[in-house]
């Protein structure tokens, strides 16, 4: 499924590869924020709730700013409990100073979900 993103971030190319990869969408963030604005594009197919292992979701989380939303954790792990396949931010752009919530996503995937990164950026269950 192809979703249109809209905003004017210098990434938004890279989140657009992303979510061309994808068949559903899981992110939230503050009105302003990219994530938001990704949330609002991929409609009824973001955080929704119920998943099976053949979704591949694209995960976006806020950057360090003000007003930052957290990752959505809960909706992360009822994902990762049906087996899905994730699309986050490949190693350059995870570790980037700013993007605090692209590690914290990685780390959870790890430690909390049983995932690896299988190529940059793709997360499979263990």
């Amino acid at each position: 499924m192809k979703v249109k993103l809209q905003g004017s971030s210098p990434y938004l190319a890279k989140d657009q590869a992303k979510s061309d990869r994808a068949t559903c969408f899981i992110g939230r963030g503050s009105a302003r924020s990219s994530t938001h604005a990704y949330m609002l594009a991929w409609g009824a197919l973001a955080n929704k709730g119920e998943y099976t292992a053949q979704d591949v979701v694209f995960v976006s989380v806020e950057g360090n700013r003000g007003g930052r939303i957290p990752p959505n954790f809960h909706e992360i792990k009822k994902a990762a409990i049906a087996g899905v396949t994730f699309i986050t931010d490949g190693q350059y752009d995870r570790n980037r100073n700013y993007n605090v919530g692209e590690r914290e996503i990685a780390q959870f995937l790890v430690t909390e979900c049983g995932y690896r990164e299988t190529q940059d950026g793709e997360w499979k269950p263990n």
